[in-house]
């Protein structure tokens, strides 16, 4: 059911959060579907940056999705806020776990994806 806003148009900052943190166990779960697949295949190694893409993508849609499945008006500025704090997450411990790492044009892209899938996925979730 959808949550009644009476003519507000507000963020609900728990659904975001929340959202973002169901997006990592669905990330979480498809790594470890990922790490048996790979475990028990001959795949390459190679493959892990774009399963990594990919993974990230499809959390972000489903989360999004779900986030905004219930909210009146601004889902796409829901999802694509889900989208943008996983990304950053993702970066901010990047930096600290990550020695070599260093701020680029990839940075800045990651981001910006992150924010239009999820944007995406509340324009989805909204309609539903």
């Amino acid at each position: 059911m959808k949550s009644q806003s009476n003519g507000k148009r507000c963020l609900n900052l728990i659904k975001i959060i929340k959202g973002v943190f169901k997006a990592y166990l669905v990330t979480i779960f498809f790594f470890l579907i990922l790490a048996l697949i790979m475990y028990f295949t001959n795949l390459s190694e190679s493959i892990i940056p774009k399963a990594v893409v990919v993974v990230s993508a499809v959390s972000i849609l489903l989360s999004g999705i779900n986030t905004t499945m219930d909210v009146d008006s601004m889902g796409w500025l829901h999802g694509g806020l889900v989208g943008l704090l996983y990304m950053g997450i993702l970066i901010i411990l990047s930096f600290f776990i990550v020695p070599s790492f260093a701020f680029s044009f990839n940075i800045v892209v990651d981001i910006l994806l992150g924010f239009l899938v999820g944007a995406l996925a509340g324009i989805i979730g909204v309609s539903l």
